[in-house]
């Protein structure tokens, strides 16, 4: 592999975090039964939608930053926006390898992994602002019903999480995938 086709620290870095929070943004969001303070709710519950909300406002700083390297960095951005020239024709090699049991190389060629982790991003973007409106319109973090409007972003991230889970499974089992068939998996982590 070239040097120009390896990923920027800052990216694994910032790729790290991503998914460690959304990991537990979207584990904490299967049992977050408490939306607002009612009698009888558990207070695991309570603490678990506070940390769900402060956990998603640090998630929504990550992927700002994410987006900040993205837009100075045109490797990245052609890697994950795969739109044209090389990038987009590595898309077809791609599906074409791996219908003859070939994985798609790593680095930044943009093609089909590339596609499918700039949709992932458009995903994960989508959910943290439509949380991050979420956040502002719950009175008092949490401690009353929302206003009505709040349902409004609620269902677009409701909605787009569905998106986020197939992704998270998706990304998992390809990187699980990869391990097995090539063990320079961990190295993509390698920060040093």
């Amino acid at each position: 592999m070239t040097e120009s086709l390896r990923w920027p620290k800052s990216i694994k870095l910032l790729h790290i975090l991503i998914s460690v929070f959304m990991t537990f943004e979207l584990m904490s969001e299967l049992d977050m039964k408490a939306i607002w303070k009612r009698e009888g709710e558990l207070y695991f519950r309570h603490n678990l939608f506070h940390a769900h909300m402060w956990v998603g406002m640090g998630t929504a700083v990550v992927i700002a930053l994410f987006w900040l390297q993205i837009y100075c960095n045109k490797q990245v951005r052609a890697h994950l926006f795969p739109y044209r020239g090389a990038y987009l024709q590595n898309i077809c090699v791609d599906i074409t390898g791996m219908i003859k049991g070939y994985l798609p190389e790593s680095g930044l060629r943009g093609g089909l992994p590339g596609f499918i982790q700039g949709v992932g991003l458009l995903a994960v973007t989508g959910m943290a602002f439509t949380g991050v409106i979420m956040f502002f319109l719950i009175p008092s973090f949490g401690v009353s019903e929302p206003i009505h409007i709040y349902q409004i972003p609620k269902k677009i991230h409701d909605y787009i999480s569905e998106f986020v889970w197939v992704f998270w499974w998706v990304h998992i089992s390809a990187g699980v995938l990869h391990f097995i068939r090539s063990p320079r998996l961990p190295a993509m982590f390698n920060l040093w």
